[in-house]
Order: C-alpha cells, then sequence, then structure tokens
C-alpha cells in the first residue's frame, strides 16, 4: 500500500508535467500556423489541394502531446481521487473503533 502523502504529490507532478505538454502544443501551433502561413505566402505552398497535408503537418507536430497532456491530467485525478476514498475508509474504520455513547456512559459509572 502507497502512503497516502505520496498519491497527491504524484497528483502534483502528473499535473504538472500536463501543463508543460499544453505549452508547448501552444508553442508549437503558433510554430506551425507561421510555417504554414510563411510557406503560403511564398508562393510554395497552396491551401487548395493540400488540405490533408496541412492538417497532418498540426496534426504531428501538436496533437499527440495535447492526448498525452489530457491523459496525465486524467490520471492525475484519479490518483487525487483514490487518495479521497483512502482517506474516507481510513476515517471510516476509526469512526467504528470508536467506543459508543453506550459504552462512554459505562466507563464513566
Amino acid at each position: 500500500m502507497m502512503d497516502k502523502k505520496k498519491l497527491p504529490i504524484l497528483s502534483t507532478v502528473l499535473y504538472v508535467i500536463a501543463g508543460l505538454l499544453v505549452a508547448y502544443s501552444i508553442w508549437a501551433a503558433v510554430y506551425s500556423a507561421n510555417y504554414i502561413s510563411t510557406m503560403m505566402q511564398q508562393g510554395q505552398l497552396a491551401f487548395s489541394g493540400n488540405e490533408f497535408e496541412i492538417i497532418s503537418f498540426y496534426m504531428s507536430n501538436i496533437a499527440q502531446y495535447l492526448l498525452f497532456a489530457i491523459t496525465l491530467f486524467v490520471l492525475g485525478r484519479i490518483l487525487l481521487l483514490f487518495s479521497f476514498i483512502e482517506e474516507e475508509e481510513e476515517l471510516d474504520e476509526l469512526i467504528d473503533a470508536s467506543p459508543t455513547e453506550e459504552e462512554i456512559k459505562v466507563l464513566e459509572d
């Protein structure tokens, strides 16, 4: 069983990596857009007839990193959810182990 303090730290690490991947995806999108527009302005590329290649260029430079970021974010949320469930189960065990009102009255007498 993992230490419950490690799960939120691991979730935070996953969130940070996901954030970095999103930032990289945004940078790659801006770079790709500039590259495509430069190619079009220079007359080396026409949109008409090259739609698939242009979309494929964007997908290969951006999509995989966004999907990885989404996956890491979801994994972080799942780990965080399981850490809360584990803490709730421990609290339930403590409540079950605590004395009842009748036991307290007997001990007071």
